[in-house]
């Protein structure tokens, strides 16, 4: 009997320690399953924040476009303008020297024609 009740504790003690060690896991579960949940909450969090970083990528990747074809038809139009100026600038030119040279011609003339007018008062 004696022999029984030992072999009784031992059992007993050998069940309180394997309980101990089964709450200390299912504290450990608990524990974990609590990090997995906050796992699951910070991967869609990150998974949201994604989306929208991408949804924002997007609209300045649409923005950048836009703004490039814009510089680009800009850069056409001042190319266009330049050339224009360079035109003009050069007409001008051509202008002034005809300018210049019938303005030499007409002094030309001019000074024949009172020469010729002088000649008819001496006459």
């Amino acid at each position: 009997m004696e022999k029984f009740k030992e072999k009784l504790t031992t059992l007993r003690e050998e069940a309180d320690k394997h309980n101990a060690t089964a709450e200390e896991h299912e504290k450990n579960i608990k524990q974990l399953e609590l990090d997995h949940t906050g796992k699951d909450h910070e991967i869609l969090s990150l998974e949201i924040r994604i989306k929208n970083l991408e949804q924002s990528l997007d609209n300045s990747e649409g923005k950048l476009k836009q703004i490039t074809e814009d510089c680009n038809k800009a850069d056409t139009k001042v190319e266009e303008a330049e050339k224009k100026v360079q035109d003009l600038e050069k007409e001008l030119q051509e202008k002034e020297q005809l300018y210049e040279e019938l303005t030499e011609k007409y002094k030309s003339i001019k000074s024949e024609l009172d020469d010729l007018a002088r000649q008819f008062d001496e006459l």
